[in-house]
């Protein structure tokens, strides 16, 4: 059972559309109730999105039950925190600007975004990864960066560096009076790009969240 996996904004939907009618009705709701509220074309869809709920490990599903479906308290709403997806970022240059973008929001738990320090949930945002130059972090294209807002890091963090206007993702390191930005790819193309001036540490990466399209290519688009 998985329970600090995070869902997409349509994933969440689908769970909140299940909280809501189990609360209303004392039961679950069929494939077919579930297809109509949430107003998908097939079953088959409806199903692909319990499967992933269930992997996730926010609900089970009872065999041999035409209302077959529990939520899990670890995953109920309690537990996990809206995060703005506010910008793509580049893995493999400088070239994209931070672009606010929060139409789009990712359910978290909240125990990925604990402070240790103690301050709270706040500042945490999710950018999308572009490029593949941190391919050897676990970072590819199109996956979710998790990032706590702050301008402090120590040599070995990932972080979301402000160039310019620009803003990359990239392993920091500060040695000599000299920022070194260091990509985590095996390929030869891919070298540390080195600042003195101009350069802001705009968060720390806090986790990789793979992305909706490798994950359930089929319901993405419903």
């Amino acid at each position: 059972m998985r329970m600090n996996v995070p869902l997409t904004t349509k994933q969440q939907r689908v769970y909140s559309e299940l909280q809501k009618q189990m609360n209303g009705r004392g039961e679950s709701p069929t494939l077919d109730e579930l297809r109509k509220a949430l107003k998908l074309k097939s079953l088959r869809t409806v199903t692909q999105y319990l499967e992933v709920l269930e992997r996730k490990g926010y609900i089970v599903r009872r065999k041999n039950a035409k209302r077959n479906i529990e939520l899990r308290a670890e995953g109920g709403a309690g537990s996990t925190m809206s995060v703005p997806v506010i910008a793509n970022v580049g893995c493999d240059d400088l070239s994209l600007f931070a672009q606010e973008e929060r139409d789009e929001f990712l359910e978290v738990d909240k125990t990925i975004a604990a402070d240790p320090r103690g301050g709270g949930e706040s500042g945490i945002v999710a950018v999308r990864a572009v490029g593949d130059s941190m391919q050897d972090a676990g970072i590819n294209p199109g996956d979710y960066v998790l990032i706590r807002f702050t301008d402090e890091a120590q040599n070995g963090d990932r972080v979301a560096a402000i160039v310019g206007d620009m803003v990359t993702v990239k392993r920091y390191e500060r040695k000599n009076g000299v920022t070194i930005l260091y990509p985590e790819s095996k390929n030869p193309k891919y070298r540390p790009i080195v600042l003195r001036e101009d350069f802001k540490i705009a968060g720390k990466v806090l986790c990789v969240i793979p992305s909706p399209h490798a994950e359930l290519t089929e319901v993405v688009y419903e």
